[in-house]
């Protein structure tokens, strides 16, 4: 495993040395490499996405099948992954993205970071760079990391004191960053009126501060990190709203109609399950599930017409 991140670093430090050769500027050559993982990475993006729509678009059959065999949790499983294999679902599939970009990223992540490791003398000593690439000679024995006139090697919260016109770019930066990540918060709650009941919905309605925080914190180097992924996901999210939201016959829209089908069967089984007069009510094909006191009021009918017939039958 070891041996494998090392060649992440390799690979990166090199292709980003590259970057550096044609554009010898730190910003362009770190939003160069930062966009290049991230186009890589996309196709692996939408495919996961589009296997969570169907996983989505499965619910309802699947809670039938989770209700059907509540009782017995191995014959459960056993029906759920023959219903995975009919339907050709990877129930990983969804998580597909996050496994196989967690590394990238932090590995793209760290390789920022190390451009302005300190040496003993408190110069830059570059980790992952080839000590022959420009890159590294250019960094090597510097204080400051200049690329359109701002110190990459610093943070906003370091230059706070030393003047407005010292402070304004790494301010504008931080606000680009602010603004992007509430922006893709905005595109995927608007295109899922339910997202505050999603798992894992409070976290990600303070992801978007965290990152800020972060910015403020972090040198300027990686804030770029941040401002080049951060606008790539904007554009990719606009792309997945319109190619797989965009009609009513779409994967997201199907999925949509499927996940409230699937919360509305678990109302009913919670009804059942708290209500066991009204679990035996189903509705007539065609008409509106009965609301719990609807049902109960049902119930009480179906009970008392039972009742009258075996009088008469008595008679």
């Amino acid at each position: 495993m070891g041996d494998i991140i090392n060649g992440f670093f390799d690979a990166m430090g090199w292709l980003l040395s590259f970057f550096y050769d044609l554009i010898p500027n730190y910003a362009v050559a770190i939003a160069l490499l930062t966009l290049t993982v991230m186009l890589i990475t996309t196709p692996v993006t939408l495919k996961g996405t589009k296997s969570m729509l169907q996983m989505q678009t499965m619910q309802p059959e699947m809670k039938r099948i989770q209700t059907k065999y509540k009782d017995d949790r191995e014959v459960m499983n056993q029906e759920l992954m023959k219903f995975y294999q009919e339907n050709g679902i990877n129930p990983l599939g969804g998580c597909l993205p996050l496994l196989v970009q967690a590394p990238i990223f932090l590995v793209l992540f760290r390789l920022v970071q190390g451009l302005t490791k300190t040496a003993a003398d408190g110069t830059f000593d570059p980790d992952h760079l080839s000590t022959s690439s420009k890159m590294y000679q250019d960094l090597a024995g510097s204080t400051q990391m200049s690329s359109f006139g701002i110190d990459l090697s610093r943070s906003a919260s370091s230059v706070m004191g030393e003047g407005v016109t010292t402070f304004l770019p790494y301010l504008l930066l931080i606000a680009v960053v602010a603004a992007t990540s509430f922006y893709q918060q905005y595109q995927i709650r608007s295109r899922n009126p339910n997202a505050d009941a999603a798992p894992g919905a409070a976290v990600m309605k303070f992801l978007p501060l965290i990152t800020v925080l972060f910015a403020w914190s972090f040198p300027a180097a990686l804030v770029i990190y941040f401002v080049t992924s951060n606008l790539y996901r904007v554009g990719q999210q606009a792309y997945i709203t319109k190619s797989l939201y965009g009609h009513e016959e779409s994967a997201g829209r199907k999925a949509q109609a499927a996940a409230e089908e699937a919360r509305k069967l678990k109302k009913q089984s919670s009804a059942a399950v708290a209500d066991p007069d009204a679990k035996n009510v189903t509705p007539a094909k065609g008409r509106p599930t009965p609301s719990r006191d609807e049902a109960r009021e049902q119930a009480k009918k179906a009970k008392g017409a039972n009742r009258s017939k075996k009088k008469k039958k008595r008679r």
